[in-house]
């Protein structure tokens, strides 16, 4: 049986101290295996980017051990860190980080400096990608020059030229219109399938649910698993929004039935005059 690819044990990371003390995640665990695609989901500041930021090696975790591809990243000193994220992580952010100045080619050769064989033995990995995420007629252009869709692709490459086993993707939609958003949920899809590429996506897209291996919620720091296809929803009947029945905490109890809501406000207007919203 295959070992997982990303090992988190009891991840903690506070800021503060005293009564000032904020915890951002607080004892999350998590295995993620070859070719599985995990979806983090959960309210704004509920800690889902300094989960992620400590899984790549870019957060040291007040507590707990990250272990990728054999290597415990918690246990390295500063100066081996940058290897490990290069060779090993992938990382693709909601705003792409392109560098201005290099074209695609240039941007998507350019983590291919900390590879043994350097940037010319990277160049045919980096034309099979480029074809592959269909960038062939673009390949010279700068980022100015490219769409949203055309930026995101490169950001792509740029994570997969080393071959890394994880992939790590913040909000990787959420400067995409709704088709091209798809294509880049669906291009993660099939690089965890064909690939045996580990991704880790934290968004508020809720397409990515239907093709994710697992779902987990993070809220007030606590990491949560769930099969999708135990994931249930129903309408909130004051605003129609769709409500997670595993995570919602406002509810309330009209003849013997619970109705679940997006927010307090609804809840009021639901109890001042509930029957106007079940007819």
């Amino acid at each position: 049986m295959a070992s997982p690819i990303l090992k988190a044990r009891n991840l903690s990371k506070h800021y503060g101290s005293g009564h000032t003390e904020v915890k951002a995640v607080s004892n999350a665990s998590l295995d993620v295996m070859p070719g599985e695609m995990v979806l983090i989901m959960g309210p704004s500041g509920s800690g889902k980017t300094t989960l992620l930021s400590m899984v790549g090696g870019l957060l040291s975790p007040t507590e707990g051990t990250i272990e990728i591809d054999g290597d415990e990243i918690t246990a390295l000193k500063e100066s081996r860190l940058p290897e490990i994220r290069a060779l090993k992580i992938g990382f693709i952010f909601q705003t792409f980080n392109l560098l201005d100045a290099l074209n695609v080619d240039e941007n998507i050769l350019f983590p291919a400096r900390l590879r043994r064989s350097g940037i010319s033995g990277a160049r045919p990995r980096a034309d099979e990608l480029i074809e592959r995420l269909g960038l062939g007629h673009r390949r010279g252009a700068i980022p100015r020059k490219l769409s949203g869709g055309e930026k995101q692709r490169v950001a792509i490459a740029r994570a997969l030229i080393n071959e890394p086993k994880l992939i790590l993707a913040d909000e990787p939609t959420g400067n995409l219109d709704s088709q091209t958003g798809q294509e880049v949920i669906m291009i993660l899809h099939d690089i965890a399938r064909d690939d045996g590429c580990s991704v880790i996506l934290v968004t508020h897209d809720p397409r990515v649910e239907e093709i994710a291996d697992r779902i987990m919620w993070l809220d007030d720091g606590q990491l949560r698993d769930r099969k999708v296809e135990e994931h249930s929803w129903v309408r909130d009947p004051v605003c129609g929004m769709r409500v997670d029945e595993w995570t919602a905490t406002i509810f309330s109890e009209h003849k013997n039935k619970r109705y679940l809501f997006c927010t307090m406000r609804c809840k009021e207007r639901f109890e001042a005059d509930p029957d106007s919203y079940l007819e």
